[in-house]
């Protein structure tokens, strides 16, 4: 008799708890769930051979409850993927988390994603949830972020909202392999000695904004002491190893937005101190710089346009990250810019949806393509098809397409 291991126990606990909870729930007027199947066919159009085939189980609950003149919420969103391909299962939560409303405030505590800024599809001050950069390809742009464990408070002065934010236990980003490899020498080692961040109340991290909506102009402010999410690889010359390690991040940001007839205009920045930068040559530089890292401040702003014309949606935007004190030696350019283009249509009384985004790398000259295009077919049944596309330059991720089928019941 097979033994399940301790992954499987708990992927089998938790469907059987969303179960429960379901049917449990069609007899509370508070409760509502939703589900979702979604079969996805992503096929390697470079490799040819290589595709996935997952079968991807999503649930949603919501719960509200009142006892005792208590008032919350409570929210899990728990997914289940198998793929076909490669007989290989993944569990987890997107979202876990409930909310406690008071007459001047609300706290949520849990699994939570959050989305600060103004930007689309780009980094600037949406900085709360790490990322995963090995999701492709990409169908939303949400999938690239991970719940974090958080307490939040909000507080609603003058009609705005305070929001403060504490994560207890810093979450990296989840890295892609091949790219890590590739940034470190031959003859060197690596060492994740250093990596770990300690799980106590000095390496928690702490976020606050403040936004404001109004009938011409809308606002945020923010600032963060927080870790960065992807390490920078210092290097022990002694014992030829690399040495991954995460910083301590100070970040102060907002951004702005208005709209103007058709047009929307777009505003966002942030200053960032603490970040560490690898030098090219660090064997040269090994008095000043002995681990072959070097500490500089950036700047982040991003400015974008969107416009309507006749049911279309077009939106530019061009982002630039700007060096501080900068110095030749570093690897990265002194200045690094982006730029992203959509154009989007409904038809058929918004129930078919097309959508392409382009992503323009400047300094990399790399072109990237994301065209998709959904049809719902009726209220249960959702189709899409699309594509993840590298028109110019060289990356790591395939060029795919994929067709889903999305059962909601």
């Amino acid at each position: 008799m097979k033994t399940l291991n301790k992954k499987n126990i708990i992927i089998l606990l938790s469907i059987l708890l969303v179960f429960i909870s379901s049917a449990y729930s069609m007899q509370i007027d508070a409760a509502y769930v939703s589900n979702s199947l979604t079969s996805r066919y992503v096929y390697d159009i470079e490799n040819g051979e290589e595709y996935k085939f997952p079968f991807i189980y999503e649930v949603n609950y919501e719960n509200k409850f009142n006892k005792n003149d208590l008032y919350g919420e409570i929210i899990i969103n728990p997914v289940f993927e198998y793929n076909l391909e490669k007989e290989s299962e993944n569990f987890k939560f997107n979202e876990a988390y409930i909310d406690f409303y008071f007459p001047n405030f609300d706290l949520r505590a849990g699994k939570q994603k959050l989305t600060w800024g103004k930007s689309d599809g780009i980094v600037v001050t949406n900085i709360v949830n790490p990322r995963d950069y090995t999701v492709h390809p990409v169908v939303e742009y949400s999938d690239q972020f991970e719940g974090v464990n958080a307490l939040k408070l909000n507080v609603y002065p003058k009609n705005n909202n305070l929001e403060v934010v504490w994560v207890p236990e810093f979450q990296s980003a989840t890295m892609n392999k091949d790219i890590l490899l590739n940034k470190i020498s031959d003859n060197f080692k690596r060492d994740d000695s250093e990596k770990e961040i300690e799980s106590d109340f000095e390496n928690s991290e702490l976020f606050i904004r403040y936004s404001s909506i109004g009938q011409k102009l809308d606002y945020e402010v923010m600032a963060a002491y927080s870790w960065d999410d992807e390490p920078t690889l210092h290097k022990n010359f002694q014992e030829m190893t690399v040495v991954p390690q995460h910083h301590r991040l100070t970040t102060v940001g907002g951004s702005v937005s208005t709209m103007k007839g058709p047009y929307v205009f777009r505003g966002e920045g942030a200053y960032v101190s603490g970040n560490y930068f690898n030098l090219k040559e660090p064997q040269f530089y090994l008095d000043d710089y002995p681990e072959g890292v070097v500490e500089k401040d950036i700047t982040r702003w991003l400015t974008g346009i969107d416009y309507n014309y006749e049911g279309y949606l077009l939106s530019l935007q061009f982002m630039q990250e700007a060096i501080l004190d900068y110095k030749e030696e570093v690897v990265q350019d002194e200045f690094s810019n982006q730029m992203t283009f959509l154009i989007q249509k409904d038809f058929m009384r918004s129930k078919l949806n097309t959508e392409i985004n382009f992503h323009y790398n400047l300094n990399d000259e790399v072109l990237m393509a994301k065209p998709t295009i959904s049809y719902d077919y009726s209220d249960i049944i959702n189709l899409k098809a699309g594509a993840n596309l590298n028109l110019e330059g060289e990356t790591f991720k395939e060029d795919v397409i994929y067709f889903q089928t999305e059962y909601l019941f």
